[in-house]
């Protein structure tokens, strides 16, 4: 499995409805990250990169998912200082497609 509600479930005491409302929170963020990271990196905007790989990767480690979370703290670094340019665009690629997984996961995955 790609997240581990282990966190989720331990903050919240086991609260399914919490947790269930913190998926469709994720969800909602990954949707908006599919839209706005392709599009900074198409316009090399680096700077916003960084800063969208800063908030998905809280969001990321929320959902367990910690290599995913190393990964966007990589690509935040990186794209703050413009180093490594050729190396955004599979990693952007990969945090969605590792997070779609996630989601996909979670759909069948009881709480």
């Amino acid at each position: 499995m790609i997240a581990d509600l282990n966190y989720l479930k331990t903050m919240s005491g086991g609260d399914s409805k919490f947790i269930r409302e913190m998926i469709e929170l994720f969800r909602e963020q990954i949707e908006e990250y599919n839209v706005v990271m392709p599009d900074l990196l198409r316009r090399k905007e680096y700077d916003g990169l960084s800063r969208s790989a800063h908030k998905a990767k809280s969001s990321v480690a929320v959902m367990g998912m910690a290599e995913l979370a190393d990964l966007l703290k990589d690509l935040e670094s990186l794209a703050r200082e413009g180093k490594e340019v050729e190396r955004y665009e599979a990693m952007v690629s990969e945090f969605l497609q590792q997070s779609r997984m996630a989601l996909e996961e979670l759909d069948n995955t009881p709480i």
